[in-house]
């Protein structure tokens, strides 16, 4: 007799306001991180007036370049996010459209791994980005202190 196993899965369902919670989050996030790339870009260019070797200047375009790409990506995400909000209303708005609302939620589901995963690698970015300036920032004191 050969047995049969179930898969079983276990799914949240939010309602309306955590669901919209959840996306004002992120959208928040990410707008700071708008600006804060911005930010960054601004710092980093504050280096090119530093006398800087040209490994570290590779360094700084390689920081900048990170940015920029990862900035290409962000805008994607903050337009998911802004278009998930304004679907909200398939949850709220009294009508019973099961296939749609099943729809939303999934793709709530998969915004949220996505939103996370972006927010992993821009922090890996950013961190790798930040040991690099700093190590600049060392080595271009260290330098003017012998002068």
């Amino acid at each position: 007799m050969k047995t049969e196993k179930k898969k079983y899965s276990y799914t949240e369902w939010y309602s309306a306001d955590e669901l919209n919670e959840h996306s004002k989050k992120w959208l928040s996030e990410l707008l700071f991180i708008k600006d804060e790339q911005q930010f960054l870009l601004n710092l980093i260019q504050s280096f090119s007036t530093k006398t800087i070797s040209k490994n570290q200047l590779a360094q700084l375009e390689d920081f900048k370049n990170s940015i920029n790409e990862n900035e290409i990506m962000l805008h994607g995400k903050i337009s998911q996010v802004k278009k998930h909000i304004n679907q909200l209303k398939i949850l709220v708005d009294g009508v019973n459209q099961l296939e749609m609302e099943h729809g939303y939620k999934k793709t709530h589901k998969e915004l949220f791994k996505s939103i996370n995963k972006y927010l992993l690698d821009y922090r890996t970015v950013k961190e790798r980005g930040f040991a690099k300036l700093t190590s600049i920032m060392k080595s271009t004191k260290a330098s003017n202190s012998y002068k």
